[in-house]
């Protein structure tokens, strides 16, 4: 019993600092994951501000269809817009876990799927809304309107949930999943490391 005393003394001044020591570090993962939000929400919003002008601009400037494709815009990202202030407000630098970055980028990657589901829902409608507008009488230019707003803003959202989805798994490739995999290797996520 003595023997396994003394073992534990031992090795008590290897472990402290192994568990100490950046083995398990996600600051790199956490870094390059708020760059990759940042940086998105800054298209997001600039994408944003520029429907609202350009839309509110053609609604008052144009007639028919292409007044309403203008209105749908300027509309539809007001929501994009605030979307993007919220996730600028919400990146947070605090740090986490191996096991709390795993959870987060999960969830984050589950999200931008469903994201991606829904805006193919969003291109389906505009197809729908075109399609409406040959039996729909005086509505055909707003139908016709807001359904190439539709194809549009779908598009563009499709294509920036698929690229953030991209980028986020090829940071967890980089700086998340290695960490994993030396947790793996180790026992009960501790590494004994014994100094004679």
């Amino acid at each position: 019993m003595y023997k396994i005393l003394i073992f534990l003394i031992l090795i008590n001044g290897s472990i402290t600092p192994l568990l100490s020591q950046e083995i398990f570090n996600t600051d790199k993962f956490l870094e390059e994951r708020n760059n990759i939000n940042r940086n998105g929400m800054y298209i997001l919003g600039g994408w944003a501000i520029a429907n609202i002008i350009s839309g509110t601009v053609g609604n008052y400037s144009s007639g028919g269809k292409t007044k309403y494709f203008h209105q749908f815009n300027a509309v539809w990202n007001t929501v994009n817009l605030g979307i993007a202030v919220f996730g600028l407000t919400g990146i947070s630098a605090d740090p986490l876990s191996l096991s709390e970055s795993f959870s987060e980028f999960n969830s984050l990657q589950n999200l931008l799927l469903l994201n991606a589901g829904l805006d193919v829902a969003y291109i389906v409608s505009g197809f729908y809304l075109k399609e409406r507008s040959k039996n729909a009488g005086s509505k055909n230019n707003l139908l016709i309107g807001y359904g190439n707003s539709l194809i549009m803003q779908g598009s563009f959202l499709l294509a920036f949930d698929l690229v953030l989805y991209f980028l986020h798994k090829n940071n967890s490739v980089i700086n998340l999943f290695p960490l994993l995999n030396l947790a793996d290797t180790s026992f009960l996520g501790i590494q004994f490391q014994i100094k004679v």
